[in-house]
């Protein structure tokens, strides 16, 4: 029997592919998926984000989500496919940067995927300068979370063809650029071309598929970042930021940094001694600060507020500028992982969807993240984001 969706009176008919989405869904066994089943399934995902505003609980964009997630379980293709490049489309192109600017531009292959694939980053270096600061920018840690693969690789192709730009030159003379475009190759391939909702990347268990990469950070400093101590491996039922079952979308892995994506990740910028991050995520229109796991305060709170602020300023002030655990609590993040470890960062949240609809929403999303990272590296180079000194932790 056939799983078939009801949305306003008219029935749609679920794609065979996608029935074990629709059995998670189908709460009442009917096998009809209603609209308030699909809302509940996306919000336990984390894929209908909430924040708490003064007139309560807001869900972001529930309709466009909903209706997306509706498209997909109906097998239906989007436009998007047609103008965001695959994985290896976004290595060539920095491959052509490197040939292009080979005085400025360094390719690094940092380890490998559990299917093979090359993990590469792109450091853009154009001066001396021995006081030089530091900045890494990361995509795509989440598989359909296509436009940030996009806007990551887009600052480099940007910059470097921008740099006889006075204020350009300037702030590349003066800090090293770090850029990672896809953290999760082989999640952003399968989601690309297979199934576009999927959010993990793609290792193998005996019970089933995928790791939340941005659930596996990891830090001796305090592992309670990757898992609070009241939160048990062998149960689900007291899960706090992120999933101990293999078969949810937050799955946090079996144990900190066991993903090869983020082992290789943190070895890289601890071996560098890379001083700030931005890590780009969609959807929401957020700008994202630490912490993740608690509400409590960092030591860099007030200059958080104050350059997100001015990052907003930058983009109409669209932007929603937060601690992070005000849209849901996460353990094992980015944000929480290099805040413990002296790094000042933000998390971006661009677009209201995790697919953009057209070539010109894909450019609007670039331009935005082109300038709030200009932002950034001007709050950087000036001195107003601090810079700290930190103890070198390597994966093991």
């Amino acid at each position: 029997m056939e799983y078939k969706i009801k949305i306003d009176r008219v029935y749609r008919v679920v794609n065979p592919a996608n029935y074990g989405y629709a059995e998670k869904i189908d709460k009442n066994g009917d096998k009809i998926l209603s609209y308030q089943e699909i809302k509940d399934f996306l919000i336990k995902n984390d894929d209908l984000k909430v924040v708490y505003t003064r007139e309560g609980r807001v869900l972001l964009n529930e309709k466009r989500i909903i209706n997306d997630f509706v498209d997909f379980l109906e097998g239906k293709p989007i436009k998007s496919q047609s103008f965001i490049r695959d994985y290896q489309a976004i290595v060539d192109s920095m491959k052509s940067l490197a040939q292009k600017y080979p005085d400025k531009v360094t390719l690094e292959t940092i380890g490998k995927t559990f299917e093979g694939r090359d993990l590469i980053v792109m450091k853009i270096s154009t001066s001396n300068n021995p006081n030089k600061k530091s900045l890494m920018v990361t995509g795509l840690h989440h598989a359909r979370e296509w436009a940030t693969g996009e806007a990551t690789i887009n600052l480099a192709e940007k910059l470097l063809a921008d740099y006889e730009n006075p204020e350009v030159k300037n702030l590349l003379d003066n800090i090293d650029l770090y850029l990672f475009p896809v953290v999760n190759p082989d999640g952003y391939e399968y989601s690309l071309k297979q199934s576009r909702w999927w959010r993990k990347n793609r290792k193998v268990f005996e019970k089933g598929i995928g790791v939340d990469l941005n659930r596996n950070y990891y830090t001796e400093k305090n592992p309670e970042l990757y898992r609070p101590k009241d939160d048990k491996p062998d149960s689900t039922w007291d899960d706090y930021g992120a999933s101990d079952s293999v078969y949810s979308d937050t799955y946090r892995g079996p144990y900190g940094a066991s993903e090869e994506e983020i082992k290789a990740l943190q070895d890289f910028v601890n071996s560098k001694k890379i001083q700030t991050v931005i890590d780009i995520h969609s959807y929401g229109n957020m700008i994202l600060f630490p912490w993740g796991h608690t509400k409590n305060t960092t030591k860099w709170d007030d200059i958080y507020k104050e350059v997100g602020n001015e990052i907003n300023k930058v983009v109409g002030n669209k932007y929603w500028v937060s601690q992070s655990v005000y849209l849901y609590p996460t353990t094992g993040s980015s944000e929480d992982y290099h805040q413990e470890e002296d790094r000042f960062n933000y998390t971006f949240e661009i677009g209201n969807s995790f697919f953009p609809s057209s070539k010109n929403e894909l450019e609007r999303l670039k331009k935005e993240v082109l300038d709030m990272t200009l932002v950034f590296m001007k709050n950087l180079n000036s001195g107003k984001i601090p810079v700290k000194t930190y103890e070198v932790r390597m994966s093991s």
